[in-house]
């Protein structure tokens, strides 16, 4: 099957030239899969759903688990993000959640992505797992005056509905705790709210997992499964593994090749990070950027950015919609030029470090955690660029379906069940090229 987007985006053998990368050592550490093998359960995808799902059937269930990485441990979007720690993994107002869902089924939504955030850090916690946390909130900018009042009517649900702990703060205020700058007409904080270094935590589960006895093979792409009597062959740089169930836990990386019942129905969007070089305290200053929380600009096509401890800034946005080496660099340039646009004092400041990466959208807007009728398949997906804050606690969820006789999770319906294949599937590209052309013209 073609792949969506150029095939320099899914050269999984080619290390990923981020600034994670630099950052660590250890990341080459596991073997390729080189010989037959069977277990109880196979994990296709050594993100954090993967990782996470496997430290837990191993620790807590003392599961029989091998996991399967394409690239290197850490190549995956798990391993490149911007390392946000952001709620909700939901595209839709909640006004659309109350009306689709209902104010109870929507509490409880929150209340899961709630623990999303407290997993996330409990696992750093609990593995002693040094990934560079920083930050007790995140912060949502106001771009331009018209944005504010949602700001602060956001704020008021997120206290009132959910219990989130939130604050609002005047374009004043926030230059004084937060950042100045060209988009900056206000802000709102909620609780809980961090950033990591994503490559450093997601190897710090590696490390958990393969501790707790899984089997991590790396550099060992899944590139067919049989199913044979209610149980699967799957194919991996020529040899084969048994399994009695498998997990899907590629996210936005799967190609529409080895699940049909999942083809067509996930949308990945490339995401696009550049990071400077240091910062010198008069330029800090010079948009007096205090604070180390991350911050997205609520434009509707959002820019995230945050100090890093090193003194650097990291800057995203939605990327292109090609997938080469090349269009990467342009998109690149072009955020280098918005971030200058945003903070003008820094127009002399260099890039150091641009990549790219792929989350996955849905047709729900929403994760999907489950189990595929009539097979012993689960997945977890579509966290619509909320990961850090979903995707642990996802692979934890699943690890309890796989475990349990019920095939239920005691969890919000928002989460339950595939999202409709897209229609014309080939066409997604164009929906989602009208969809940036439109959101474009808002934001300008």
């Amino acid at each position: 099957m073609p792949n969506l987007y150029h095939n320099d985006i899914y050269q999984f053998e080619k290390p990923v030239k981020s600034y994670w990368e630099s950052t660590v050592n250890d990341k080459n550490k596991y073997k390729t899969l080189d010989k037959e093998l069977n277990a109880n359960v196979v994990i296709i995808g050594g993100g954090y759903t993967g990782l996470s799902c496997a430290l837990s059937l191993a620790k807590k269930y003392n599961e029989d688990v091998i996991l399967l990485e394409a690239g290197h441990i850490g190549w995956g979007s798990s391993g490149r993000n911007a390392g946000f720690c952001c709620i909700p993994p939901a595209k839709m107002s909640v006004k659309k959640m109350f009306k689709k869902y209902g104010r109870k089924e929507t509490q409880k939504f929150f209340k899961n992505t709630i623990e999303g955030s407290n997993f996330t850090k409990n696992i750093i916690k609990e593995f002693n797992i040094d990934c560079d946390l920083t930050g007790d909130s995140n912060y949502e900018v106001a771009p331009h005056p018209s944005y504010f009042e949602g700001i602060k009517e956001e704020a008021e649900t997120y206290k009132k509905e959910f219990g989130i702990e939130t604050e609002v703060f005047s374009k004043e205020e926030f230059n004084e705790i937060g950042h100045g700058g060209n988009e900056q007409f206000g802000a709102m904080s909620y609780k809980p709210g961090f950033a990591i270094n994503p490559l450093k935590f997601l190897l710090g589960l590696a490390n958990a997992a393969n501790a707790a006895g899984v089997k991590i093979y790396q550099k060992s792409k899944v590139t067919k499964i049989e199913k044979t009597n209610g149980k699967y062959k799957i194919v991996s740089n020529g040899n084969i593994i048994n399994a009695n169930k498998i997990v899907m836990a590629t996210n936005g990386f799967y190609k529409d090749d080895i699940f049909p019942k999942l083809n067509n129905i996930i949308l990945p969007v490339i995401s696009n990070i550049i990071i400077t070089r240091p910062l010198t305290d008069d330029e800090i200053k010079s948009h007096n950027f205090i604070t180390n929380n991350p911050v997205l600009n609520i434009r509707n096509l959002l820019f995230y950015y945050r100090l890093l401890k090193d003194k650097r800034f990291i800057f995203g946005a939605r990327g292109d919609l090609i997938g080469s080496e090349k269009s990467s660099l342009e998109k690149s340039k072009h955020m280098e030029r918005q971030m200058k646009n945003v903070f003008p004092n820094w127009k002399d400041v260099n890039i150091d470090f641009h990549w790219r990466g792929l989350v996955a959208v849905t047709t729900k807007f929403s994760p999907s955690i489950g189990k595929l009728d009539d097979d012993e398949i689960y997945y977890s997906f579509g966290y619509q660029a909320n990961g850090v804050n979903t995707a642990p606690w996802s692979g934890n969820e699943l690890a309890k379906l796989i475990t349990s006789n019920s095939k239920d999770l005691n969890i919000s319906k928002f989460y339950k069940g595939l999202p409709s294949k897209f229609p014309f599937p080939k066409l997604r590209l164009l929906y989602l090229r009208l969809y940036l052309i439109y959101y474009s013209l808002i934001d300008k």
